[in-house]
């Protein structure tokens, strides 16, 4: 089902990169079993679009994000990635400006980029 969506997005004659995010961020979870699966051309098509959006093609060190689970509590909530641990990163949590920031470990597929 991912794989159809997204193709649907892709094969219009124009869309942007909130349009396609909009079909993409539903599939973020399984991101990794969908983009296996996508032709070399939709890859660099998806890139490309990222690219003129302006927007970071994988989270490091200084990225904003948010969960990916939209069932989790931190889905709204947005934290910076402080230290980046390979597949995994340290994200602080943007929290009242009384209270210290929060910081969590987390695989780079459970967080996604505000917005999208």
């Amino acid at each position: 089902m991912a794989i159809r969506e997204i193709r649907q997005v892709l094969a219009r004659i124009e869309f942007t990169w909130q349009e396609f995010w909009a079909v993409a961020e539903k599939y973020e979870v399984i991101k990794a079993d969908y983009w296996a699966e996508l032709t070399t051309s939709e890859k660099e098509l998806i890139s490309a679009l990222q690219s003129e959006a302006n927007v970071p093609l994988t989270i490091q060190v200084g990225s904003i994000v948010c969960h990916a689970d939209p069932k989790h509590t931190l889905y709204i909530a947005k934290g910076k990635v402080v230290q980046d641990l390979g597949e995994q990163v340290v994200v602080a949590w943007d929290n009242s400006q009384d209270e210290p920031k929060n910081t969590s470990i987390y695989n780079k597929y459970e967080l996604r980029f505000p917005g999208s």
